[in-house]
């Protein structure tokens, strides 16, 4: 059993450096020598945490990953209770007061929505040669070191379908090892969580991912893969304190290293900056040779397979929110009676013409489709329902779906989740809410 990070983990002479930090950051890292490994780093099985000593969270974590060995299960003892990271120390990390739900003066519960977001999951964690090794490997997850103010409707949906759709089956890679760093993004989306006027917390603007692997590429120079994930907590995640927002963030997104360098300050290396398959600066022939819409990219994910891997020549073009004429406005995710029949997706025009749809293509996350050839009056809507939703299935427990027209192009793409299905009767249309 490994404890703590290694860096050489992937194997066949690859080697992934702990990231490092741009002066300004650096000036917040937790420093405790004699205590930490080199002053900064905490160890646990399978991963190391570095902390933020002005935020009391994490700035990352690094992770290996064995998928070859996941064994979920565990043991039937059930999970771990919460601790805080002896070495880091108790008053360097955020403790369950800032988790938990409160009492008003009048003694009326107030639910806080915020989860204690592990950085490095559990049912990830878990494995090794035997039972016990996953299990402990998975319980050495629950400490307050490695876990972030998170969005009980960002960390129950989309976070963790980032969690177990991408990382967990992560297919690219030759050997089923994986080096994963995770971590906070603070920005303009920042909230504050205030227990007193002494005691505070800065909710994070959101989440990153980053996965580095061994190619099944046989050049030499091609060997490790990396591909950066990012999704955001928006204001109408954090508007109110019960726990009944929805997340309106389009969709996670595929990023660029450069991207997450300079919205964290962490330095990922060279290396995982060159072998990122995404464009990070604009370059008009570049641009027009793979259908780059701008950069830095973002590539909108609903599933793996949306992933941009090396090589990808032709990126489709994603619309600017304000440019879209054609909008999914809204669907019937959980009608009445038959789901099959009942369920329908209407789309608005909302441009000052008629608009024909020749040949666009409506697909859901599970990349299931609806063809579409029709017209909108300006100010009108479409419904897709029975025949013409072709193939579509809008899951109660959430989906995505995206709209593409007949050059490929990406002209809207939507997301909901199960949280949202909860505040809704059966029977009542989702309306998608989006901004300018």
């Amino acid at each position: 059993m490994t404890n703590g990070y290694d860096p050489k983990f992937i194997g066949d002479g690859i080697e992934v450096p702990l990231p490092k930090f741009d002066p300004k950051l650096a000036r917040s890292v937790l420093r405790k020598l004699g205590v930490l490994r080199r002053g900064i780093y905490s160890d646990h099985l399978h991963f190391t945490i570095v902390m933020n000593e002005h935020t009391k969270q994490l700035i990352y974590s690094a992770f290996n990953m064995d998928q070859g060995k996941l064994r979920p299960l565990g043991s039937k003892k059930g999970k771990k209770s919460w601790s805080k990271d002896k070495d880091i120390g108790e008053e360097n990390q955020l403790g369950n007061e800032f988790y938990r739900d409160r009492e008003s003066r009048s003694g009326r519960k107030i639910p806080n929505p915020y989860d204690r977001g592990h950085m490095v999951m559990r049912h990830n964690a878990m494995w090794g040669d035997t039972n016990a090794e996953a299990d402990k490997a998975g319980k050495a997850t629950f400490i307050y070191a490695n876990s972030s103010l998170q969005h009980e409707n960002l960390n129950r949906d989309e976070w963790r379908a980032l969690e177990e759709d991408v990382v967990r089956e992560f297919s690219e890679d030759a050997n089923d090892r994986l080096i994963v760093f995770t971590g906070p993004i603070y920005g303009d989306l920042d909230r504050a969580v205030h227990l007193s006027d002494e005691k505070s917390a800065r909710v994070p603007s959101g989440f990153f991912k980053v996965i580095c692997y061994r190619t099944k590429s046989n050049r030499a120079k091609q060997k490790l893969g990396v591909k950066a994930f990012a999704i955001f907590q928006d204001e109408r995640v954090l508007r109110d304190r019960k726990g009944a927002a929805t997340v309106k963030t389009d969709r996670r997104y595929q990023v660029t290293i450069s991207e997450l360098q300079d919205m964290t300050g962490i330095d990922f290396g060279k290396e995982l900056y060159t072998r990122n398959p995404l464009f990070y600066h604009n370059r008009k022939a570049r641009n027009e040779k793979f259908n780059v819409s701008s950069a830095p990219e973002r590539i909108p994910i609903g599933a793996f397979k949306d992933v941009v891997e090396e090589g990808t020549d032709q990126r489709s073009y994603i619309e600017p929110l304000s440019e879209r004429l054609i909008v999914i406005n809204a669907a019937m995710i959980n009608p009445i009676g038959d789901e099959a029949k009942n369920e329908w997706v209407s789309l608005y025009n909302r441009g000052s013409k008629k608009i024909t749809l020749k040949d666009w293509l409506m697909v859901d996350g599970e990349g299931r489709q609806a063809k579409i050839n029709a017209s909108i009056e300006s100010g009108d809507t479409l419904r897709l329902k029975g025949r013409s939703k072709g193939k579509l299935k809008l899951a109660n427990e959430g989906g995505s779906l995206l709209l593409y027209d007949d050059e490929g192009r990406i002209i809207d793409h939507v997301t909901w989740s199960k949280y949202d299905m909860r505040r809704l009767s059966e029977g009542m249309a989702y309306m998608f809410e989006r901004g300018q």
